[in-house]
């Protein structure tokens, strides 16, 4: 059965299983989900205690049978203790631009996060940051009670930084069982430093 043919309602029925991660690293599906491996750059100390905030901007991924997710949110994120929260909306739609799906999702708790440190070239009031930030998030189709669980990677590139090879500006979001939207199109990410 492919995804372009399940209703909303019947997506719930595909997502049984959960997904299991160790502290702060993610047990991936078989194929490329999330962007390459564990952060690895460490521009910034991440084991003092530190807080930030997340922002998903209009930002479209594509899965590889051409569905495309377009996400919006903002929300917290802090490290030491380790929490994230916050959330948006989504419009889930098929290759030909018919809407499957729409409704909200919200962050239920932080995998991990790296920071890349923040820009030489953009002004420091700005408070920006390069980074890497893997989220466990819930969607919930409008007009439905339907939960679904899935992983969220929030990547931010930000000009002059050096990053980790790899690294692709966007988001990209799995939810097991149901769609793999890992080919990030359009849109923006940010993290900003707050303490």
């Amino acid at each position: 059965m492919k995804v372009s043919s399940i209703s909303a309602a019947a997506l719930a029925a595909l997502v049984s299983a959960t997904v299991g991660c160790s502290a702060d690293r993610i047990a991936s599906p078989l194929d490329r989900t999330l962007s390459p491996g564990a952060p690895a750059f460490g521009a910034v100390d991440e084991n003092e205690s530190s807080t930030y905030t997340w922002h998903v901007n209009n930002t479209v991924t594509e899965s590889s049978n051409g569905d495309r997710i377009r996400l919006v949110g903002s929300g917290p994120l802090g490290l030491h203790p380790k929490s994230a929260s916050g959330g948006g909306t989504f419009t889930h739609t098929h290759a030909d631009g018919t809407v499957v799906g729409a409704g909200a999702w919200s962050v239920t708790g932080l995998l991990s996060f790296q920071s890349y440190g923040p820009s030489p070239i953009l002004p420091t009031t700005f408070n920006g940051v390069g980074g890497k930030a893997q989220l466990r998030v819930q969607l919930t189709p409008t007009g439905t009670t339907i939960v679904l669980e899935g992983i969220m990677d929030i990547e931010c590139r930000l000009p002059g930084l050096d990053v980790p090879g790899g690294t692709v500006e966007g988001v990209n979001l799995v939810v097991p069982g149901v769609a793999n939207f890992n080919m990030p199109i359009s849109g923006s990410t940010l993290f900003r430093k707050i303490s």
